[in-house]
């Protein structure tokens, strides 16, 4: 991969540049959140500066569900992805089982796309789905290449990678109609010997899928903590409070972020930056209660039979003294987000800012805290759960943003 300099314009973990400002008593709230909220723009680039985001009083929004796939009926097996669909269905990468689930608007099951092999339109390993003009592109990951269908499933193309840019674990975000794409790398696998230490990923700008990808820079990704283990081995975990990387696509937009800082970017699938967010939220201190109950979680999902290297590595392992800034984000359409803030141990719900085309804060509501949000749009969200038994449910909401 060649090495392009000068293309990351602005940086992805510039500092933060935060404007808070309080609500005066008695004035409107549609005025106190156009107030905490500072947006400019300059040179094509938007900056939204957001403040202290606990502290925005933006309206409480309500949700509607419309469809399970747990009442449905049906059974998921490691979903990688999901697209909401133009014509008001859902295409949900059911990875595991090498397939596109495809749900209509009133939430029946329309039809299963794909299937394990190598032929037009089946799979090795689906992990990404993107929205495109006829429909939605499907990446699969072993196969490297990605594969167009219609909204109703029908088979449209398949478009390899090239042999020198076929990089197994790619993660594409964004591709436009010229065939720009951005991606990253699901991940680096970083090893060290003990300690913690934050795994890396390229940003990668592919002019066509042709070409071989130029690196517009390299992204701290997850963190993972390390140790050593009888017989001169090592074990890798993800460590309590750990940082991440946030990357989320739709259509030709981007958005990446770290939980390190409040502080998210936006960019065209041809790598130019077109919006910045920055804020303040998180980072409390963590106690030696939310550590001690951490260690005993972990070592009760091991169960009993935990063997003394692993019990030993538990209760000393590292971990962050503070909790992340956010938690996550997810790209909508006309560059608005959700943004998950960070939340306290034991809390069972997260609570989810979002940020409208302008900027400005539209809505929050409070979903459950161990539950992603996989795609929104201007009225729609996918969420998917995990039950104690590691089963996966995947729901779809209907909301209204405030005016």
């Amino acid at each position: 991969m060649r090495v392009h300099q000068g293309l990351l314009a602005i940086g992805i973990l510039g500092g933060l540049g935060v404007l808070g400002a309080c609500a005066r008593e008695g004035t409107d709230p549609g005025d106190a959140v156009r107030g905490a909220v500072q947006v400019s723009d300059s040179a094509g680039v938007t900056s939204v500066s957001l403040g202290a985001v606990e502290e925005l009083p933006a309206p409480e929004l309500s949700a509607d569900l419309l469809f399970s796939t747990r009442e449905l009926g049906v059974e998921l097996f490691r979903v990688g992805d999901a697209v909401l669909l133009e014509n008001g269905g859902l295409a949900v990468a059911n990875t595991g089982a090498s397939e596109v689930l495809l749900f209509a608007g009133d939430g029946s099951l329309a039809g299963r796309v794909g299937g394990e092999g190598e032929g037009p339109g089946e799979f090795g390993a689906v992990t990404t789905l993107l929205a495109s003009d006829a429909g939605f592109l499907a990446y699969d990951a072993r196969l490297a290449r990605l594969t167009e269908f219609s909204e109703e499933g029908e088979f449209l193309t398949s478009s390899p990678l090239s042999a020198q840019s076929a990089i197994v674990d790619l993660r594409p975000l964004a591709r436009d109609t010229a065939g720009h794409m951005l991606a990253i790398l699901g991940e680096q696998r970083f090893f060290a010997p003990e300690g913690m230490k934050r795994d890396t990923t390229p940003l990668l700008s592919f002019p066509d899928l042709d070409a071989e990808p130029d690196t517009l820079g390299v992204l701290p990704a997850q963190e993972w903590s390390y140790g050593g283990i009888p017989g001169g081995g090592f074990t890798r975990t993800e460590p309590a409070f750990g940082r991440d990387i946030v990357a989320s696509g739709l259509g030709d937009r981007a958005l990446i972020g770290d939980t390190e800082v409040f502080g998210l970017s936006i960019y065209a699938a041809d790598g130019t930056l077109t919006r910045r967010i920055r804020g303040s939220g998180g980072g409390w201190t963590v106690t030696a209660e939310e550590i001690g109950s951490w260690r005993a979680e972990r070592l009760e999902r091991r169960g009993p039979d935990a063997p003394d290297w692993y019990v030993e590595f538990t209760q000393n392992a590292p971990y962050r003294e503070t909790h992340p800034a956010f938690h996550s984000a997810v790209l909508g359409p006309d560059e608005m987000l959700w943004i998950g803030l960070a939340t306290r141990s034991g809390e069972e719900t997260r609570r989810w800012l979002v940020i409208g085309s302008d900027g400005q804060p539209r809505g929050q509501l409070d979903l459950p805290a161990d539950a992603s949000v996989l795609a929104v749009d201007a009225d729609r969200f996918a969420l998917l759960l995990r039950d104690a038994l590691d089963e996966e449910e995947v729901r779809l909401y209907r909301y209204d943003l405030a005016p």
